[in-house]
């Protein structure tokens, strides 16, 4: 006798089986019925044969039609504006076209074209190949999986499923096809600038040390720059994009407030190539701007400003101390303590050991402890022509550090006793004196104990 469970699957089985013959039963009977492709190539083409495009609406007469064509292996708009285009947003259609397969096929009788939305596409791209081949693909409504497209490719009689993306990466507005960048620069290659604004005018060069840039004024006078604070500037331009466009002609400069400029700043790159960003007046969050080189009046925002905005204060370095433990065979100390002196060990890149006092010569110095709080420390002001009252305070300073570098040559650093909140600190590579936190007295007042590592 056969138990329950075993006869309740057994059915299913029977039932499932019949279902299965039945649908392939039918299908064989319904020529008609959708056929699998398998992914099915839709062109035979590399994205690098395209070489131009045309975007329509049909039955959308408020959308222009977009045309594209690629010179010298760029993208470029023609209508319905001639200018530069988003060659991401570009180059993501033509990689579109060219990896596009078939998922499946439909036929294409009146009735089906209706239901699958192509009896008035809701989109139309036209393109050609470097070799004059023309292609057209009609897209129509999505499937019901919402994953694909049914479209018509090249006039066939067959209506063909098409990724989704195809659609998405095409439907999109002009503004969000054209190129948007404010200025063409490459921030690596831009070895000067030269900026304008209401705090003065800069001039700034850059060279490379150890791999990484530094940047140095030339104007309003010779000082070391903030490199972060550069580079971070010039990469806010070089990736920065615009937020609308006022106008597509420079006819009427005045009215945006570019006639006379607020800001100018100026990108030369590593090959003598100049390239100007003109700031305007503000309208609402935003500000009007141009590249010199561009007829278009296009709005910035807020923040792109504010970086162009910065005056010498804002781009100059304020790292108190410029030097490393490694470039250093000595150091004296002079604080409340006395006087402590270390010196490499010989023979050894990383060790030190201390040379007085004498109850704790020879013992291991933890460098780390003097050279530290002083190439951390930043200034909270740089005051460039300090008046006789703050040099006096380096007559008899707090704590002065004298470093012996490898070279033969000498760094000697002073710092003066608390003044509030604040200290002066003065090195003998500057005449500037540095406007810092009192905290540092703290940190380099030690005994000698105190370095024993």
């Amino acid at each position: 006798m056969i138990k329950k469970p075993t006869l309740i699957v057994v059915v299913c089985a029977i039932i499932l089986g019949g279902a299965v013959y039945y649908f392939q039963w039918r299908k064989s009977k319904n020529p008609s019925a959708a056929t699998v492709d398998n992914g099915k190539p839709a062109f035979s083409l590399q994205s690098s044969d395209v070489a131009d495009l045309t975007i329509l609406h049909p039955g959308q007469t408020d959308e222009p039609t977009i045309q594209l064509a690629k010179q010298d292996g760029s993208w470029n708009l023609t209508q319905p504006v001639d200018t530069g285009a988003d060659q991401p947003a570009i180059n993501g259609i033509v990689d579109g076209l060219a990896s596009a397969h078939v998922t499946q096929t439909e036929p294409g009788t009146p009735d089906r074209l209706k239901a699958f939305g192509l009896d008035t596409p809701q989109l139309e791209l036209d393109f050609q190949t470097k070799s004059g081949a023309k292609h057209k693909i009609l897209i129509g409504d999505k499937d019901f999986t919402g994953s694909y497209v049914y479209s018509v490719i090249d006039g066939q009689k067959s209506v063909s499923l098409l990724p989704l993306s195809l659609y998405t990466d095409s439907n999109k507005p002009i503004e969000d096809l054209r190129d948007r960048k404010v200025l063409h620069i490459d921030s690596d290659s831009t070895t000067s600038v030269e900026l304008k604004n209401s705090s003065g005018e800069l001039a700034l060069t850059k060279k490379t040390v150890n791999y990484s840039p530094e940047w140095n004024f030339t104007k309003p006078s010779d000082a070391r720059a903030d490199s972060d604070g550069v580079s971070s500037l010039v990469s806010a331009v070089s990736g920065g994009t615009f937020t609308t466009v006022a106008s597509e002609k420079a006819d009427n400069l005045a009215k945006y407030g570019l006639a006379h400029p607020a800001i100018t700043f100026t990108a030369i790159s590593d090959k003598g190539k100049m390239q100007t960003l003109e700031v305007g007046k503000k309208e609402g969050d935003n500000y009007f701007a141009r590249d010199d080189s561009r007829p278009t009046i296009f709005l910035i925002n807020a923040d792109l400003y504010k970086k162009l905005n910065q005056g010498f204060g804002d781009l100059r370095d304020k790292d108190f101390v410029h030097i490393a433990e490694a470039d250093c065979n000595g150091v004296s100390l002079q604080d409340s303590n006395g006087t402590t002196t270390l010196g490499r060990k010989p023979g050894s890149d990383f060790e030190w050991l201390i040379d007085s006092p004498a109850t704790d010569k020879g013992k291991t110095a933890a460098t780390w402890k003097l050279f530290d709080p002083l190439t951390s420390a930043k200034a909270d002001a740089i005051i460039d022509h300090p008046s006789a009252a703050i040099l006096s305070k380096f007559a008899k300073p707090a704590i002065e550090v004298d470093f012996t570098k490898k070279d033969g040559k000498k760094l000697t650093v002073k710092l003066s006793k608390a003044d509030g909140d604040f200290i002066y600190g003065q090195s003998s590579a500057s005449p500037s004196v540095y406007k810092l936190k009192k905290s540092i007295l703290k940190d380099l007042d030690i005994k000698a104990s105190d370095l024993v590592s």
